[in-house]
């Protein structure tokens, strides 16, 4: 927690984006699927 009160937010907010995005694009083009952790069928 001091890296967080010695540094600014914005590498976490950045990473987090580029996570988010990183995730969409791979639902988007069928790599993962949006119902991966569902069980039954």
């Amino acid at each position: 927690m001091k890296f967080i009160t010695t540094r600014s937010f914005m590498p976490f907010v950045v990473y987090r984006i580029i996570l988010g995005i990183v995730i969409f694009v791979l639902v988007g083009t069928d790599v993962l699927s949006p119902h991966a952790g569902e069980s039954g069928g």
